[in-house]
């Protein structure tokens, strides 16, 4: 017997309808829609709760955020002095594991975005540890991890990192973008068992926010087997679209083994992308700039990726019918992306979709590209406010005229540009009702000064970005996104209404269905 949801608020995101009164859910599909009193079947009370289709989580890491929840887990924690804490007791109620691995801690925590070894020494001075940045871009080491890498003054930069000194030239314990790698390679390595478990973990969590469709941001050789037996066996409930590595160490002759995972999916598994890492990120001054970052002469950043290489591997992905997924923050680097889409074929450009994820910085001649070239402006919404990282180290390095060019996400709409939103979790919060409050108000919390005001969203065009946005950008949209008849039964009741409620922060999930079966919550 079919089940009718009524009694409640229903946004249907289907701009061609409007909002139904009840929503008829058979066979895993949304059979019907309409007003009125509702047809017979198992009624669902929505109780005046709101009825949403299911998110879809455009740029995202899953096997990362899950394996940092089962690990030194250190998101959330704080400041140093509660991260030590963390590390001394995760250290203590783990003695057999041979190196210390985790992550979550943040730059702005640290004077100049420097976390040191002798912090870590203090409390773990007999193994290894090896700890990840917040947002992946650094990793945070002891003085063991150090030497069993034989990283010492004498260790060259990478050309595509850092290593943090004092003033004597020795490694004081933050590795910058490349440089990760010195003491990674030397850590134990993630297996595809790792992966799996990484991936049930953080899905558990995503399904309770209401996620039931992503977009995994970085899918090396592990984790594409972790998704194709975990679907196999029946554990992966979330439709999934894998963004395949690009090695920024090897050039175009890696594009046939990706290209052949491609054609390699699995029931609710699409290897279907390819992630370009093109830049860094402002806040530790590796993004890639068209003029040096403020206060230096020639410091423009680093490019991951060459922008002949872009031209020439590009339009080959696309002409295989796979999308390219751009990691672009500078606005060099997004430049870069953009002329690389656009030395492709418009055709391709426009059956693949290629999207730009992060947007953070925009020069104004390439606002119009998003929407001649066809690319998605995949955004990360929680970042456009006024935080710490904000405050103490991006506006700093990226001097006033640039620091207002950051998160243009209505100047994007304005000119016609389609938006999905990511949230690049375990960076940021996963929670779509956060992220959207801070695309709204331009606000992390109400005492804040509103970040570039004039660059907010309303709560209706957000809300599209996070169902129908990312169904687009996932090539899900015929099937997914909208309440729509015929679409797949992914749904989310919500506590309330966010096109209403002042507060869109507070308002949390309190069920979840996947094919119409509940998945989360009651």
């Amino acid at each position: 017997m079919p089940t009718v949801f009524t009694n409640g608020v229903i946004h249907s995101l289907d701009p061609n309808h409007s909002d139904p009164d009840w929503v008829m859910v058979d066979q895993g599909r949304i059979e019907a829609v309409g007003t009125g009193p509702p047809p017979p079947g198992t009624p669902y009370d929505l109780a005046g709760r709101t009825l949403l289709p299911g998110f879809q989580d455009a740029h995202i890491h899953p096997p990362l955020g899950g394996l940092a929840m089962l690990r030194c887990d250190l998101h959330d924690v704080g400041e140093p002095a509660a991260y030590i804490d963390a590390i001394a007791r995760y250290a203590a109620t783990h003695p057999d594991q041979t190196w210390i691995l985790g992550g979550g801690w943040t730059m702005e925590s640290f004077p100049g975005g420097v976390a040191r070894t002798e912090l870590i020494d203090h409390v773990v001075p007999d193994r290894p540890v090896f700890l990840h940045s917040r947002d992946g871009h650094a990793a945070w080491v002891n003085t063991r991890a150090l030497a069993q890498a034989g990283v010492t003054a004498a260790t060259p930069d990478p050309p595509d990192g850092r290593i943090e000194r004092d003033a004597d030239g020795n490694p004081s314990g933050t590795l910058q973008e490349g440089a990760v790698a010195l003491v990674g390679r030397h850590a134990p390595s993630d297996t595809v068992d790792d992966h799996v478990e990484g991936i049930r973990r953080a899905q558990e969590m995503l399904l309770g926010l209401g996620i039931t469709a992503w977009q995994d941001a970085w899918v090396e050789q592990p984790t594409h087997e972790a998704y194709r037996r975990l679907d196999a066996d029946g554990g992966l409930t979330a439709r999934v679209v894998g963004a395949q590595w690009w090695d920024r160490h090897r050039g175009t002759d890696q594009l046939e083994e990706l290209l052949r995972r491609a054609v390699e999916p699995t029931v609710r598994y699409q290897p279907t992308a390819i992630k370009l890492m093109v830049d860094g990120v402002c806040e530790n001054g590796t993004a890639a700039l068209q003029a040096p970052y403020a206060g230096t002469v020639d410091d423009v950043g680093l490019t991951f990726i060459p922008p002949e290489v872009l031209v020439e591997a590009v339009p080959a992905i696309m002409a295989a019918g796979v999308q390219p997924h751009f990691h672009a923050i500078g606005d060099r680097a997004i430049r870069d992306a953009l002329d690389a889409v656009a030395a492709g074929d418009p055709a391709d450009a426009a059956r693949v979709r290629p999207q730009i994820a992060h947007i953070q910085v925009i020069n104004d001649a390439d606002v119009p590209r998003f929407a001649e070239l066809g690319v998605v402006a995949n955004a990360q919404a929680l970042w456009a406010c006024n935080d710490a990282c904000m405050l103490q180290l991006t506006a700093p390095r990226l001097g006033p005229e640039r620091t207002g060019w950051q998160y243009r996400f209505r100047d994007l709409l304005a000119g016609a540009a389609r938006l999905a939103f990511g949230s690049d979790w375990p960076v940021s919060t996963a929670d779509p009702f956060e992220q959207m409050a801070v695309a709204v108000t331009r606000q992390e919390a109400p005492e804040d000064e509103p970040f570039l005001p004039d660059q907010a969203l309303g709560p209706a065009e957000v809300l599209y970005g996070f169902t129908m946005g990312s169904a687009y950008v996932n090539h899900r949209d015929d099937t997914s996104g909208s309440i729509t008849p015929g679409k797949v039964a992914d749904l989310v009741v919500a506590t309330a209404d966010p096109l209403v409620e002042k507060d869109i922060g507070s308002i949390s999930v309190d069920a979840t269905f996947v094919d119409g079966e509940l998945v989360a919550g009651s």
